[in-house]
């Protein structure tokens, strides 16, 4: 799989995508976003690029002869939704063939991309010493290039616990991405505190083929990344059964806590593309359209 996070092949696909979050949003900047408040008027505001899905009614054709490029005049009073991408950036993330690290810098990145594209304004946390860093909201498709340059930076060492941290914040109403391994004992509580604060939650939960699948057998040394506890295992089938059945228990736990509180929950390996993740699975989830 390719190392680099994203190419320009990918964003002009990403063109066609929107984040499908039925959001009616009544307070905040214009955007992209329908508010459920009345227009006040019927004169012209703004563009927008058009994507698939946009009402082909409102396509400026005087625009499209001068740049070649279909753009819909924007009349009704629409809201800028506020999306905050969790970046789990703790050791554990930053394992397996490809590393989980950059499949979740690489969707991240396509959702920032998206996100951007449609007027909304995206703000990155991830994991800091004593509380989440955060890279401020960028805002609009010409910050994307610093957005990436920041996505680029993210190292994946932390041994702080992204989600004990979540509750420390306040958000806007608006629009939650978690990107995780999930391997924390704070995870229902973050969950349960963002519901509270009026998000519209979508949990990535990002494992590898290696966790998903071990392929592994003898007498093995198992050395945890984040606290360094070292444990001697001799792997057999029944071992392989038993962390079989173990897996499927956590995964069904954390697909529970979702729908409990409202989530999207959507298992992402990183043996798969980002083009399959964002195309087939997010788009077969509801997430894009």
């Amino acid at each position: 799989m390719d190392n680099k996070i994203i190419d320009s092949t990918l964003l002009r696909k990403l063109d066609r995508l929107k984040l499908n979050t039925n959001l009616l949003l009544n307070q905040g900047y214009n955007g992209g976003r329908k508010s459920n408040g009345k227009g006040s008027s019927i004169e012209f505001s703004d563009y927008k690029e058009y994507v698939l899905g946009d009402d082909f009614r409102k396509i400026d054709w005087n625009a499209y002869g001068r740049f070649q490029k279909l753009y819909v005049k924007l009349f009704e009073e629409e809201r800028q939704a506020s999306v905050n991408i969790f970046l789990d950036t703790s050791l554990s993330m930053d394992f397996g063939n490809p590393k989980k690290s950059l499949i979740a810098k690489k969707i991240a990145s396509a959702l920032s991309y998206i996100s951007l594209s449609n007027l909304d304004a995206v703000n990155i946390y991830s994991n800091g010493e004593n509380e989440l860093k955060e890279t401020g909201y960028f805002n609009g498709k010409n910050t994307f290039q610093g957005l990436l340059k920041n996505m680029e930076k993210a190292s994946f060492f932390s041994k702080n616990d992204l989600f004990q941290f979540i509750k420390k914040k306040n958000y806007k109403k608006g629009i939650t991405m978690i990107l995780s391994d999930l391997y924390s004992d704070y995870v229902e509580e973050s969950i349960k505190y963002l519901s509270y604060k009026n998000q519209r939650i979508i949990v990535l939960h990002v494992l590898s083929k290696e966790e998903l699948a071990p392929d592994l057998k003898g007498d093995l040394r198992f050395i945890d990344s984040e606290t360094e506890e070292e444990k001697d295992v001799s792997v057999t089938n029944p071992v392989l059964k038993a962390y079989e059945k173990t897996l499927k228990n956590f995964i069904r736990e954390h697909k529970e806590i979702c729908r409990k509180y409202g989530c999207k929950y959507i298992l992402v390996s990183n043996e798969i593309s980002i083009e399959e993740i964002l195309f087939d699975q997010l788009v077969k989830h509801g997430i894009l359209r």
